[in-house]
């Protein structure tokens, strides 16, 4: 069946990572079915995805209620959920309440509304690399490094993990992602769903953000681009705590969901993603060098991040290179096209 025969629902499409994800989907001839928690939010991405004709839209005002997406999977062949609960700064406990049901509610309700639906043959739920490494980070090695044969840390009970004191929002957001990647592939085992699941784990994700209004609407965007441009004006953001980091194109990570629809992507598959590391001082001489009239800066690391290099890891993302084909795009590719992008908007 060609792909202008066949509907992906797909969830987080005012998101950034979502966003790109529709765009993709859409270039490559699907029919799009996609979430919105606000009708408002209809008009501003019927003009960013274009495509009339491909695109349709529902309402899902509130993804923690039970049976939310029992209307909306009917008649598609495929789901894509990207949602996901940003960690916004004064977002605090409780931790269970503001970050881990959020990820791991609407995971399990999308999952159980799907088995509802015969017509589904697959669901792509985007994880995050942070999934596979555990709260300590000594406990990945003397190698400091995670791939997806690392798989999942053990917290022991997933509902008494939920309820611990993470400390602080990063660490809960950590958490989140955990216990949502736990949620759905415990779900893969007790139900046993006629569908398969494919789960996708980007590195910190960087690039044009296809939503994006104006230049100050950054200011109010909590995605990692946002904050990486944001570094670079001298805003000190929750990314920077060490001299080197890793990094994904977003249009990698749009490329890797679409692309895991393929019927050669087995169930039960998981795909870590990451262009791998780069400095920040090497990134910030070549935004100097090639876009001197922005002026770009970087602080120094603030004093309140020492020691926040002990939780420094690394990503083996060989595998979607591997199997999906996937040519990751350096973070100078991932720098450009956010400026390129900005460049182009209007002020406010």
């Amino acid at each position: 069946m060609a792909p202008a025969d066949q509907t992906i629902l797909i969830t987080g499409a005012s998101g950034f990572v979502g966003s790109a994800v529709v765009l993709t989907a859409l270039k490559s001839g699907y029919k799009v079915r996609l979430t919105i928690r606000n009708p408002a939010q209809e008009e501003w991405l019927r003009k960013v995805f274009g495509h009339e004709g491909q695109v349709s839209f529902v309402t899902v005002p509130d993804f923690l209620k039970d049976g939310a997406f029992d209307e909306v999977v009917k008649g598609v062949d495929f789901v894509i959920h990207t949602a996901s609960p940003i960690p916004l700064p004064e977002l605090l406990q409780p931790w269970k309440e503001n970050y881990i049901d959020p990820a791991v509610i609407p995971t399990q309700s999308l999952l159980e509304s799907a088995t509802k639906e015969p017509k589904i043959k697959k669901v792509v739920i985007t994880s995050s690399s942070i999934s596979f490494i555990p709260l300590d980070r000594s406990l990945l090695g003397e190698s400091r490094t995670a791939s997806e044969q690392t798989g999942n840390p053990d917290v022991g009970s997933l509902s008494e993990f939920s309820k611990l004191d993470f400390g602080h929002g990063f660490g809960a957001y950590h958490a989140s992602k955990i216990a949502g990647d736990l949620a759905t592939w415990e779900f893969h085992a007790t139900k046993k769903p006629h569908y398969s699941i494919v789960s996708i784990h980007p590195d910190f994700v960087y690039g044009a953000i296809p939503v994006l209004k104006s230049v100050k609407d950054i200011d109010n965007h909590h995605t990692t681009a946002a904050i990486l441009w944001r570094e670079y004006n001298g805003i000190d953001g929750l990314l920077r705590f060490q001299d080197v980091d890793h990094s994904v194109h977003v249009d990698d990570v749009a490329e890797a969901h679409v692309k895991a629809l393929g019927d050669e992507i087995k169930d039960g598959e998981r795909f870590l993603l990451s262009a791998g590391e780069f400095k920040w001082d090497d990134l910030l001489k070549h935004a100097q060098e090639k876009y001197p009239e922005l002026g770009f800066k970087l602080n120094t690391i603030p004093s309140w991040k020492d020691g926040w290099s002990a939780t420094y890891f690394k990503l083996d993302a060989s595998k979607a290179a591997r199997e999906l084909g996937i040519q990751y795009k350096d973070i100078y590719q991932q720098f450009d096209q956010l400026v390129d992008q900005v460049k182009t908007l209007p002020k406010e």
